[in-house]
């Protein structure tokens, strides 16, 4: 019998909103198909703290950290609000405060084509390195502090030779440690104590930099990549280039350690895109497949894999947002993906 799932659906700003809506209905069809999941819609963004100023309330941050079981995301960002004060107090509070640790951006060819059959999976830890916000301005100097914590280098890495064995894929660590000696010292002699407990993964250890050239000349030789929040941000958005861009980009993120109930973040990797929101120009494909993902996560695998199977059929018979060079609008791309659901 399936358990009930209760899903909060932040919509955000910009093109936040108009992607979710084409998501929303995703979420109707596995109910339809007999899994019990009760939505929640919330109004957190930057309408919303225009006109009440609140980000993310103690109250209204206790109560999805409790109340629910995941969150569906949209995204943040508003030119009304130039310093970004109400995203980091609204999605980075989510991550943190969630302790999301693991972050998953997967990066595999959409349709057939004439490139290589890509099928690389970033693992970005997500809620510490320079992302921690931490850092001080005075004159003439400027100070970004960069946290590493065991325990959550731990459960990226674990995650990420989980992943790779799981798949029989490569696992390559991204790394600066010949510079950043005390942070990514840490990652390294984490990573060299993992490798030895699963010696059924091929997995080595590269600095970053000459894995950018390599990933660029050959994105083929790659499978699961693990990187700090910093790098991991850098790396999963080139891949993204790999196979279309931002606006096909998905993204699960989640606890291993479960402290709460709610813990798992599903969002596609654009932002709000400000530029063309409003307009139906936005591609809805990294909000599904997010939605996949979070299908995936919660145990529905016949659903994750239904979804993931129209979005590819749909690409591949030529329905195409503006950003992959077609005309369909948000809506008629995510029409033409639910018209190949059964």
């Amino acid at each position: 019998m399936d358990i009930p799932v209760s899903i909060a659906l932040i919509p955000g700003d910009g093109a936040g909103g108009e992607v979710m809506a084409e998501a929303i209905p995703c979420l109707e069809w596995a109910r339809s198909r007999g899994r019990e999941v009760e939505l929640l819609p919330l109004p957190y963004g930057a309408e919303h703290f225009l006109a009440t100023g609140e980000t993310l309330s103690d109250s209204a941050f206790a109560d999805l950290r409790d109340g629910c079981d995941a969150i569906l995301f949209g995204a943040v960002g508003d030119p009304r609000l130039p310093d970004g004060r109400h995203a980091e107090e609204i999605l980075l509070r989510l991550r943190q405060g969630l302790d999301l640790t693991v972050n998953l951006r997967p990066c595999r060819a959409l349709a057939p084509g004439p490139g290589p059959a890509l099928d690389i999976e970033v693992f970005r830890e997500n809620t510490e390195g320079p992302y921690c916000l931490e850092g001080s301005t005075e004159p003439g100097r400027a100070v970004d502090l960069a946290i590493h914590t065991e325990p959550a280098v731990r459960r990226l890495l674990e995650a990420a030779f989980q992943g790779a064995a799981a798949r029989r894929r490569p696992l390559t660590l991204a790394h600066k440690a010949n510079v950043l000696k005390h942070g990514h010292g840490l990652w390294l002699r984490v990573f060299e104590e993992l490798r030895k407990a699963h010696p059924e993964v091929t997995a080595r250890a590269m600095h970053a930099d000459a894995l950018l050239c390599a990933l660029v000349q050959n994105p083929g030789a790659f499978g699961v990549i693990a990187a700090d929040n910093y790098l991991g941000d850098l790396i999963s958005d080139l891949c993204a280039a790999f196979i279309g861009g931002m606006g096909v980009a998905p993204s699960i993120s989640w606890a291993p350690h479960r402290p709460f109930r709610c813990a798992a973040l599903a969002e596609p990797v654009h932002g709000s895109a400000p530029d063309i929101a409003g307009q139906g120009r936005a591609n809805p494909v990294g909000m599904i497949l997010s939605t996949a993902l979070l299908f995936r996560h919660l145990g529905w695998e016949p659903e994750a894999g239904a979804l993931e199977v129209a979005v590819s059929d749909a690409l591949a018979n030529g329905a195409k947002t503006r950003d992959l060079g077609g005309t369909h609008s948000t809506a008629a791309m995510g029409k033409a993906i639910r018209d190949r659901l059964t």
